[in-house]
């Protein structure tokens, strides 16, 4: 009999990409189609950047475990693995509306570039952060936010003493409060998007290394052949 016997995290690294990846694409779109983060676009519009920057933070955060460990050869295995679970969901997804991974292949590409971009090595939080939620869902930063705000509440003010200019109180007091509710957003994003990063860590760091370097060499040797 054993004790303190549990089960065990698999290391096969099939399975915790594809469910590294299922556990982002959900918890990332969940939570940015909260009202809390003002995102004013339709739920496929949402899936989709959410598919997106899951598939950066996953490969994002398996490249901070590896780091000094793999070399670029050695990764490629792990590459393969991520595109093809990525582009199967994506098919899965939205084949029902005529869209496939390959026609959105360049878009997709030049978005995690962007986040790359914005997470690199120069990149300092919160700004890093607030810059994804900049890509992904169009919003100001929070100078321009803040700046807009505060000439839009001096406008609310000569309005409310000039009846001529009466009917546009409301349009207004409703465009200023949306305003604050995105830099409310710009807050909240400092705290999702290191949780997402440290969780995706914690489960790619499960991973068997020299199960992706055999995937590896396998891989370059069928190149090597063709």
């Amino acid at each position: 009999m054993k004790f303190f016997s549990r089960d065990k995290e698999p290391s096969d690294p099939a399975i915790i990409v594809s469910r590294c990846l299922k556990f982002l694409v959900n918890r990332i779109t969940d939570d940015l189609t909260g009202e809390g983060y003002c995102w004013r676009k339709p739920w496929g519009v949402k899936r989709f950047e959410s598919m997106v920057l899951s598939k950066f933070i996953l490969d994002y955060s398996f490249e901070q475990i590896v780091k000094g460990q793999l070399s670029e050869n050695e990764k490629i295995g792990y590459y393969v693995l991520s595109n093809q679970t990525f582009s199967s969901m994506f098919n899965a997804e939205f084949s029902k509306v005529g869209m496939s991974f390959e026609d959105m292949k360049e878009e997709i590409q030049n978005k995690v570039k962007a986040y790359i971009t914005a997470l690199g090595p120069d990149s300092q939080p919160p700004e890093c952060y607030h810059q994804i939620y900049m890509l992904i869902t169009g919003s100001l930063s929070r100078e321009e936010l803040e700046k807009e705000a505060t000439k839009k509440t001096a406008g609310l003010e000569i309005m409310r003493n000039n009846e001529y200019f009466a009917p546009m109180v409301t349009q207004y007091e409703d465009s200023i409060k949306y305003l604050k509710e995105q830099i409310v957003a710009l807050d909240m994003i400092d705290i999702i998007l290191p949780h997402m990063i440290r969780s995706a860590r914690q489960k790619v760091k499960s991973i068997n290394l020299n199960k992706i370097k055999s995937l590896s060499k396998k891989i370059e040797k069928k190149d090597n052949n063709k």
